[in-house]
């Protein structure tokens, strides 16, 4: 009687999902790497081979493996500060954030049709549109009388200001004064300007933003026009908010070696499994797009290096299986 093989469909991994966890080399604690595009393992072997030289055939007596090299490659999603460390070759992620503050009528060093770089992010000011009454110039302090907001004027014109050093929210139809019911503005209007205030150094003349200069206040910088009218001495007035901010210094560190885990879903279809790999080297491998279409992929290579604090015979990697 002939007895048919056996197989099982629930032992293929079909499309399979999972999480991929990384952290320090003997580490406990583990930072989880997000959504990855595509995690693989490779093993490379290495052969040499003795022939016999009894005979000119000479055929083959054995061969024996002299190299064996694992590999794991991966996308990095996500750009988290730890997955841009270990991308970048990186030792440390450093804050640097922005706290609020004004620009206050600052000198800038202008190069026409180039940009310069303010120094802060997201640059706003303020434009109170409406009748003016008694007498109010630049650098003065003015307060809503409804809101309590407080500003320094960096320009004044017929019919409006602009502040800056803005505190609080300026309301519609109150009275913004320098002096009560004696030096003030009458708002009709309340607009905050993806603009900064650039005036001579008097605060007499104001430049145009698309005529004058051209300006991407996310990032603080500004180009003058040749054809515009801005003259040396010029000053820049604006707020920024407070920004969040790190820094990452790519290349800073040899190597990234990390211990890193897999886990499979226990949804998935086929054995539930979790691969731990104790010591591996991190090397970015491929080209990171900073502009393009589709998701931006750190690609990533590693290659499973040999720790010797592991038991003998277990020092590279694990499997386990659960039925």
């Amino acid at each position: 009687m002939t007895v048919g093989l056996a197989s099982s469909a629930d032992n293929i991994r079909y499309y399979g999902t999972g999480r991929a966890y990384e952290g320090l080399v003997g580490g406990a604690s583990f930072n989880d790497l997000g959504e990855l595009e595509d995690l693989k393992f490779g093993l490379k072997v290495s052969t040499a081979k003795l022939n016999s030289t009894r005979n000119a055939a000479r055929g083959l007596l054995l061969e024996k493996i002299t190299e064996t090299e694992a590999t794991i490659t991966f996308g990095l999603r996500e750009m988290t500060n730890e997955n841009l460390k270990i991308a970048m070759l990186s030792d440390a992620v450093n804050s640097n954030n922005q706290a609020a503050g004004f620009l206050d009528q600052v000198a800038s060093t202008f190069v026409s049709d180039q940009y310069i770089d303010l120094g802060k992010l997201n640059l706003t000011s303020v434009k109170l549109t409406g009748t003016i009454t008694g007498t109010l110039t630049v650098g003065d302090t003015v307060t809503g009388d409804t809101s309590a907001a407080t500003g320094d004027i960096a320009y004044k014109a017929a019919g409006y200001i602009e502040v800056v050093n803005v505190s609080g929210t300026f309301v519609v139809g109150e009275e913004v004064y320098k002096t009560a019911d004696t030096h003030y503005i009458t708002t009709t209007a309340v607009e905050v300007q993806d603009d900064v205030v650039v005036t001579n150094a008097a605060g007499t003349t104001r430049r145009v933003q698309g005529t004058d200069y051209s300006l991407d206040p996310d990032y603080g910088f500004i180009r003058k026009l040749s054809t515009g009218s801005i003259a040396t001495g010029d000053v820049v007035s604006a707020d920024y908010e407070a920004v969040t901010k790190s820094v990452i210094h790519g290349m800073s560190a040899a190597s990234v070696e990390r211990k890193l885990i897999f886990v499979s879903d226990k949804d998935d279809n086929g054995t539930r499994q979790r691969w731990t790999f104790w010591k591996v080297n991190i090397l970015m491998n491929g080209n990171f797009p900073l502009i393009g279409d589709g998701a931006a992929i750190l690609e990533i290579t590693g290659t499973v290096l040999k720790d010797s604090t592991q038991a003998s015979g277990q020092e590279y990697y694990k499997v386990e299986t659960m039925l």
